[in-house]
């Protein structure tokens, strides 16, 4: 990667929550990346650097454990972060793909659960000092189901989906097949700057994972030391020293493009909880009808604009944009026999029954 002036560098972030922050395209909607791709092409840079950061908050070490712990406190899923994994490969791809004009290196500041596919889909990765690669073996557990030969075949099928990606690196079988499946050892023979990995523990210089339970994980150290890193940088301007560019522009609209898009979408989501909550208190009077439905129909609204917005809401409240459909023509329903009540007795109150659901009781308790 050489270049004869300063280079203009164009940095692309992929951080924060997969699935939301992070995501491709949701229903046929245009992810924010296609919006920072069509202005790469504009900048048109020397080189792209991928900005990995996403960490979900759960430990590196016993990785499923963690997750597991926490299901308890934590209202989403972790397997639903995951489960995204097709969305995850298309928008790999179409980075590569749309983008492949240009050199481009990842920057991994953390990168555990599936995220790890992002830091690894690239030929070129530094790590930053407390940086880890770890968690992929989450993949595996998308398998359900009761039947065995069903969940061989979807373990086979998501692990496969997830080794496709980290292909788009370079990376080798007896590596990717480490990573993703808790039942591969990895080691590795290191002969000058050439790494062979192997699916044991028999390597001369490394033994990575020597665990039939969990899938490799990697510190910063480790990467470099057996060379799936390129090397270790405190931030961006050391890793560009060490590129050879200790002079350099750096491009920042990528990142304010993806900071203004999900700050704007998690601020209408703060408004939804709080409509939610309002439209969870107890209903005084049928007169209020009319005004839960206006609060269920901003949210719809709200949720149809902004997918992330639309994701979070199922993850976390179990509501989709089918089930707030129903919710309004319930209280359609509601409004029109509080009408009919009131034009026949000359006024009421009483409210009509409304059924539980993903936004609780509502009217009619």
């Amino acid at each position: 990667m050489q270049l004869s002036a300063p280079p203009k560098v164009y940095i692309i972030p992929i951080t924060g929550q997969m699935g939301t922050d992070i995501h491709g395209n949701i229903d046929g909607k245009p992810s924010i990346y296609d919006k920072i791709i069509a202005d790469v092409r504009t900048q048109n840079p020397d080189i792209i650097v991928f900005r990995v950061n996403s960490g979900d908050d759960r430990s590196p070490d016993k990785y499923m454990e963690a997750v597991r712990a926490q299901m308890k406190d934590d209202k989403i899923d972790p397997r639903r972060l995951a489960s995204g994994l097709t969305e995850y490969r298309d928008l790999a791809l179409k980075l590569h793909t749309d983008l492949d004009q240009y050199p481009a290196v990842v920057y991994v500041e953390d990168a555990r659960g599936v995220a790890s596919l992002f830091a690894l889909a690239w030929s070129y990765m530094y790590m930053a000092p407390d940086g880890k690669i770890a968690g992929l073996d989450i993949v595996g557990s998308l398998g359900g189901g009761n039947d065995a030969d069903i969940r061989a075949k979807m373990f086979g099928a998501w692990t496969g989906i997830a080794k496709g990606v980290l292909e788009l690196g370079g990376h080798p079988n007896q590596l990717t097949d480490s990573l993703v499946r808790p039942d591969r050892l990895l080691s590795c023979d290191i002969d000058g700057r050439v790494t062979r990995w192997r699916d044991d523990t028999n390597g001369d210089w490394y033994a990575v994972d020597l665990s039939p339970e969990q899938a490799a994980r990697f510190t910063s150290k480790v990467a470099e030391e057996t060379g799936l890193a390129d090397g270790v940088a405190v931030d961006l301007n050391d890793m560009m020293g060490l590129l050879g560019y200790p002079e350099f522009a750096e491009v920042k609209r990528g990142q304010k493009i993806f900071d203004d898009y999900n700050a704007l979408w998690r601020k209408r989501y703060e408004e939804v909880k709080k409509l939610i909550d309002e439209y969870r208190e107890e209903m005084e009077d049928a007169r209020e009808l009319p005004k839960r439905k206006q609060m269920l129909e901003k949210i719809r609204q709200m949720a149809k604009q902004y997918p992330p917005l639309a994701r979070t809401l199922e993850w976390r409240f179990g509501l989709t944009d089918a089930q707030l459909q129903v919710l309004i023509e319930q209280l359609n329903e509601q409004i029109k026999e509080y009408q009919r009540q009131k034009r026949g007795t000359g006024g009421g109150s009483g409210g009509g029954g409304g059924g539980r659901g993903p936004m609780g009781p509502g009217p009619g308790r």
